[in-house]
């Protein structure tokens, strides 16, 4: 038996130097560079191009089979259009690829079992230029010579593919399995240009290492490093790359941890300040079914942070997951260049958003939101589904938020727009729509919508504003705000607004309850000084027809009514003194007191009428009725106030509604005296001008933006 097994061995091993004494003797008498010649005429029969070989080849067969070689280059296909102006790769005009010299070696016996183990795959000064003409041919289009691209055929229903198949292959065999120890790509570069428009893209440096990447091996490490550059747009970046790479032995998942890609911009588009970009994490991908896992994914910046854990379906497009946020967004805007000027200098410098979703070509829905933005703590949920009309479904809550000191400094909200022409007068002298509502109501057109906003305390205009609950709902055109409900200045305000965009005018309904307000708290917060302070109540219910207020208010029709009681017209002596009798009725320093005022208007095609304007207070009243017509700026009123000591005064007010004149009728005030002879008459005549100067002072006060 022994005797047996040494012969069995002593003849392999003969059979094994007779092996390698064939193979010594094929590599001595075999010289690869007398088939240059072959090789660049096949390369010329199958691509047109000339493979020109500048250095030598060489061969080597056991126990590597392996083949190193020199310098070589392809070129363009010769009827491609030559460059007008010379690259930013000198003599590379009229090159497609070329290559220092690199080198392959190939385990032999492994080849016959199917597995294919590179011991070494090396490039040395590879570069690729890539070429798009004018004319929209590239250089990269490897058609045969002379052969036209074949025309499209028409298109047909999709077939089913055909079910895979776990048999072997046609041959009989299972598929190459392929292993590679080392992989080395050293100094190459590739450039990218665009005759037409001028676009130009290089990678240079470019170095690329792969070490011990086998089907069910141990992760193999790859590097990877490149400096980048372009034109329209402009960049220049550097890129790095690191991760450990294993896959299973059928190739069916590929696990990619530590994945970590950097980028360090160095100006252009993606400016140097923004800092290093990084992107990190550990990937994992499927082929059946082709979906990728994520894990700890993270794309950061010196500034933000965005992160993701879920699973990519790369069938269906979708991706099911977590996506975090985190960062100062004030300091990103710096960074990009895009400084941003807040009332608050700290305002937009903290956000921690975290987002359950699912996303896909069909539907996005954000089932969950939550985090902070600075001090406010935020909840909601959202969906879009996109189509000719785009569905959005959103709620969104606060805890507190003061929008304040998100808007522009004091100093920057002073500042005038710049000057243009004057709007454009329709057919009716009425002014013209701009081109920007036109779009606007287009886009409306085009989305249904229904969203709910809700704040435990908003403060806007310094107006601080609790349970604030707004629901905005868009139906191809027509939106509606129902409900608008807050609690503010110790009272509550209710509204239903619509607009119907979808006419060529909008036409828009505001009804409105305002119950129990202070005016004087409002005035005090937003302007630091109470003017009138009332328990004030509002009705309103008007509608209007126009895409801005100088259509709309030729339309303005509808009713409203006003009731303020317990109030004062701070800082006014609406009694003079000297009236006999009124003394005691005189409200002193702090203001003059009053019971109520109430009035109720109606509007007819931008004309507002009032017939019962009342007021009522110690020693003093007043009433009132008149028109204001909003469409010819004119207003024409008259009152009529009582004062105690002095007989009725006749006030008038008229002239343009946005700056109406006051005075007094001297002679219907003497009719409205007793006695009108010498100075027993000038003297009411006097103290009555001093009252309607006070009453005026106060009405002034109530106006938006008036000074006493």
């Amino acid at each position: 038996m022994n005797r047996t097994l040494k012969l069995v061995a002593a003849a392999i091993g003969a059979l094994v130097i007779l092996a390698a004494a064939a193979i010594a003797i094929v590599v001595a008498t075999i010289d690869p560079n007398d088939y240059k010649g072959r090789i660049a005429d096949a390369a010329r029969s199958a691509t047109g191009r000339e493979l020109v070989f500048d250095g030598d080849l060489s061969l080597s067969f056991f126990p590597w089979l392996g083949v190193a070689f020199g310098p070589m280059h392809l070129g363009n296909p010769p009827d491609f259009p030559k460059a007008t102006a010379p690259s930013a790769a000198s003599g590379d005009d009229d090159i497609f690829l070329r290559i220092k010299g690199g080198g392959l070696r190939v385990a032999f016996m492994p080849l016959l079992s199917k597995r294919v183990e590179v011991a070494e795959l090396m490039l040395d000064g590879l570069h690729l230029n890539l070429v798009r003409a004018a004319d929209g041919r590239t250089n990269w289009d490897f058609g045969k010579p002379g052969q036209a691209p074949a025309a499209s055929a028409p298109s047909a229903a999709p077939q089913a593919p055909a079910p895979q198949s776990a048999q072997p292959s046609a041959s009989g065999g299972a598929p190459l399995a392929v292993a590679v120890d080392t992989l080395s790509v050293k100094g190459a570069s590739l450039s990218f240009r665009d005759m037409g428009t001028g676009q130009q893209f290089r990678a240079r440096d470019l170095n690329v290492n792969v070490n011990g990447l086998a089907p069910g091996g141990d992760p193999a490490d790859i590097k990877l490093a490149v400096a980048m550059s372009g034109q329209k747009p402009d960049i220049e970046a550097d890129l790095s790359l690191t991760a450990k790479v294993q896959s299973d032995l059928d190739g069916s998942v590929l696990r990619i941890d530590g994945l970590t890609v950097t980028l360090t911009p160095k100006g252009g588009v993606v400016p140097a300040g923004l800092g290093k970009v990084e992107l990190a994490g550990d990937l994992t991908v499927h082929t059946v079914p082709q979906r990728v896992d994520i894990a700890r994914l993270s794309l950061s910046t010196p500034t933000i942070k965005v992160g993701a854990n879920g699973t990519a379906a790369l069938g269906t497009q979708s991706f099911d997951g977590l996506v975090t946020l985190a960062g100062s967004p004030r300091k990103a805007l710096e960074s990009l260049g895009t400084p941003v000027r807040t009332a608050d200098p700290k305002a937009l410098d903290v956000l921690d958003l975290k987002l359950d979703v699912l996303a896909a070509p069909t539907k996005v829905d954000v089932r969950s939101i939550t985090g902070k933005l600075d001090d406010t703590a935020i909840q909601g949920k959202a969906s879009a589904v996109p189509g000719a009309v785009q569905v959005i479904r959103a709620e969104l809550g606060l805890d507190a938020i003061d929008v304040d000191r998100y808007l522009p400094p004091e100093g920057d909200k002073g500042k005038a727009p710049e000057k243009g022409a004057a709007p454009a007068a329709g057919k009716d002298g009425k002014a013209a729509p701009q081109d920007g509502t036109a779009e606007a109501k287009k886009s409306l057109r085009g989305i249904d919508a229904d969203v709910t906003f809700k704040a435990g305390r908003l403060v806007a205009s310094k107006v601080p504003m609790t349970n604030v609950l707004v629901r905005l709902v868009a139906d191809k055109g027509l939106v509606r705000i129902n409900p608008l409900q807050l609690n503010l200045g110790g009272g509550a305000v209710n509204g239903d607004i619509t607009a119907d965009t979808r006419a060529e005018a909008t036409k828009s309904r505001i009804v409105t309850t305002v119950k129990g307000v202070e005016v004087g708290e409002l005035q005090q917060a937003a302007l630091g000084k109470r003017h009138v302070s009332a328990r004030t109540d509002v009705k309103t219910d008007l509608t209007a027809t126009g895409d801005d207020w100088n259509a709309a208010k030729h339309t303005l029709a509808g009713t409203a009514s006003l009731a303020m009681t317990q109030g004062t017209i701070h800082g006014f002596q609406i009694i003079p003194e000297g009236i006999k009798g009124a003394e005691s009725k005189r409200a002193g320093a702090s203001g003059q007191k009053f019971d109520s005022l109430t009035a109720s208007i109606r509007a007819d095609k931008g004309v507002v009428s009032n017939k019962d304007l009342k007021f009522v207070s110690p020693g003093i009243g007043a009433t009132g009725a008149g028109t204001a017509d909003l469409g010819r700026n004119v207003v024409d009123y008259a009152a009529t106030l009582d004062v105690t000591g002095l007989p009725k005064i006749p006030i008038k007010i008229s002239g343009a509604l946005d700056s109406p004149s006051y005075g007094v009728d001297p002679a219907k005030m003497l009719m409205n005296t007793p006695e009108g002879a010498g100075g027993a008459i000038q003297a009411p005549v006097e103290k009555g001008g001093e009252a309607v100067k006070g009453i005026g002072g106060a009405i002034k006060g109530l106006l938006p933006g008036q000074k006493q």
